[in-house]
């Protein structure tokens, strides 16, 4: 990148500082550029996005909320539209489209969409919607739901229930 103020090209720094996200502090490696001949520091768009996204990853992780893919994956598995799941879920009409684009989702809500990857929490959702989804839209889900639960009951009785969960000595 060239500098704004000499035209000269810039050096490319690497630092470990702390930036601030919803009231807390997270520590990145930032990327800044310095210009060499006045020592003033400057970022483009790539080298925002890079800090950026370190400071939403480690806030995601830290509590618990989903990553877009995750949250674009829970949905598919339900075969819902985004719209319909922001509907069942009682979040705002364009809300899990946000959340599956990159917006964060507030805590609160970052749980809910992991609560529903286990389909017997989603069907409760379901159940708890009747008022907005037809009789038919309801049955699209609840037989997707026991699909998936028998699918992961079937996987459950293939393991190897006998082996012992503690190994005793000597006996």
């Amino acid at each position: 990148m060239k500098s704004p103020i000499t035209g000269n090209e810039m050096k490319l720094i690497k630092e470990m500082i702390r930036l601030p996200y919803r009231k807390e502090n997270f520590e990145v490696l930032y990327h800044v550029y310095e210009c060499q001949d006045t020592g003033e520091r400057f970022t483009d768009s790539i080298s925002d996005e890079i800090n950026t996204v370190q400071v939403y990853n480690q806030y995601r992780e830290k509590y618990g909320i989903p990553f877009p893919e995750q949250i674009r994956n829970i949905r598919e598995k339900y075969q819902a539209a985004a719209g319909k799941m922001s509907e069942i879920l009682g979040l705002g009409t364009n809300s899990y489209r946000l959340y599956e684009a990159g917006e964060m989702p507030t805590v609160a809500n970052g749980r809910l969409i992991l609560s529903v990857s286990d389909p017997n929490e989603f069907l409760k959702q379901v159940k708890a919607s009747s008022h907005i989804l037809t009789g038919k839209e309801q049955k699209k889900f609840a037989d997707i739901c026991s699909a998936l639960i028998k699918k992961r009951a079937g996987n459950l009785v293939g393991e190897d229930v006998r082996r012992p969960y503690f190994q005793k000595s000597g006996r």
